[in-house]
């Protein structure tokens, strides 16, 4: 009988905290976004590329036209993939990106808390979409994650599940993110520029547009930054002590 070859090793990556982090950091900073999708005459994969955000608990957020082939596509198939993960100077084969398979779900549409909240997130990354968000072509779609897998580099490839993408979160801390927010940035607003300054922005005026339970992001003009809390929080009550933590840090 001839010997079973031994299976070879598998090239993947059990993911670390490290690894999780970076995956939380590529989706939720990410404003565009590849999304592959299946014709449904051809049954072809296709890709476009949209605009992106992020639900609190990690979920892609579309904001697409009636008019595009690939919301057509969707109603007829909503499966989908998402690519995000910009490139800078030097090989882009070895930066860091994200892939996501799931299905698209939408036009979101009655329940008006979420159908707010949704638009919420995705206009305050993307501010133009205040006016062309309000075209009676225009729809809200939210991503529901399936499984992901993180290329962090060079023989660095992590498979994800979904819950390592998605993070469940309570009702008070869905109800809690505009206020923490709003205090955030017209109360602490130095606060702010400082943790930027420790991550090596010499630029002030950086504001938080999205909260989670475990970070925020910051804006200033054009880019994009994401800060994650010592510890997540468990609930409202915890954000304080959270952004506590940050600013005496500033002081160490």
């Amino acid at each position: 009988m001839t010997p079973t070859p031994p299976l070879a090793p598998s090239p993947y990556l059990r993911a670390d905290d490290e690894a999780l982090a970076l995956a939380r950091r590529l989706l939720r900073i990410a404003r565009h976004a590849a999304l592959a999708w299946l014709d449904p005459e051809t049954h072809a994969p296709m890709t476009s590329r949209v605009a992106l955000a992020a639900d609190v608990d990690g979920s892609p957020i579309l904001l697409l036209s009636q008019l595009s082939s690939h919301t057509r596509a969707l109603g007829a198939d909503p499966r989908i993939s998402l690519l995000v993960g910009e490139t800078n100077e030097g090989d882009a084969l070895n930066q860091p990106r994200l892939s996501l398979a799931g299905s698209a779900m939408g036009p979101i549409a009655g329940d008006a808390d979420t159908y707010e909240r949704l638009m919420r997130r995705f206009t305050t990354h993307h501010p133009s979409a205040r006016l062309y968000g309000t075209f009676s072509d225009f729809s809200c779609w939210r991503v529901e994650i399936g499984s992901a897998f993180l290329n962090a580099g060079f023989a660095r490839a992590y498979p994800l599940g979904r819950d390592d993408v998605i993070d469940a979160v309570d009702a008070d801390i869905l109800t809690a993110e505009t206020r923490v927010v709003d205090h955030m940035n017209e109360d602490h607003a130095a606060v702010l520029d400082g943790i930027m300054a420790r991550r090596g922005s010499a630029d002030a005026g950086w504001r938080i547009v999205t909260l989670d339970r475990r970070g925020f992001e910051l804006v200033l003009d054009s880019r994009v930054e994401r800060v994650e809390f010592e510890e997540a929080v468990a609930s409202a009550a915890d954000f304080r002590s959270a952004f506590v933590a940050l600013a005496r840090a500033l002081d160490e």
